[in-house]
């Protein structure tokens, strides 16, 4: 499957303003900013199971296309929501974070050794950029 493999971060692009609209503070923000987040993704039909590793934590998430479930980000907001696969490589989500009800949406497109994930709160907009590890 497209998404499958370990995937780490090597861009970011307006990450700093996306973090603010989230409310992260500076001090975690900054953090943020070094981290070398690294997300290993297994599909197995509509069913997803991700765990990404980042300074702050080593969190687990298991999900399946078009089902609602609830997620926490690694600031600690917890969201809700569903993603759905819009096409082959291209994973679409919209959450609201609780309880404030903000609107967030992520995408992910995997093509190749490369994921695009475009992350969007608050009317800003981020764009993260992964490369698929060698031996994942």
């Amino acid at each position: 499957m497209a998404f499958d493999g370990v995937w780490k971060v090597v861009e970011n692009d307006n990450f700093e303003v996306f973090l603010i609209a989230l409310g992260i503070p500076e001090k975690q923000r900054k953090i943020a900013m070094d981290d070398s987040l690294e997300m290993d993704i297994k599909q197995e039909g509509n069913k997803f199971t991700i765990v990404e590793k980042s300074c702050f934590c080593t969190k687990r998430s298991e999900w399946s296309l078009d089902e609602e479930f609830e997620n926490t980000l690694a600031n600690g907001s917890r969201v809700k929501g569903m993603f759905s696969l819009t096409k082959p490589n291209r994973l679409e989500g919209q959450f609201k974070i609780c309880p404030d009800g903000k609107d967030f949406f992520t995408i992910r497109e995997a093509r190749g050794d490369t994921l695009m994930q475009i992350i969007k709160i608050a009317g800003q907009e981020a764009k993260r950029v992964f490369k698929k590890e060698q031996n994942s």
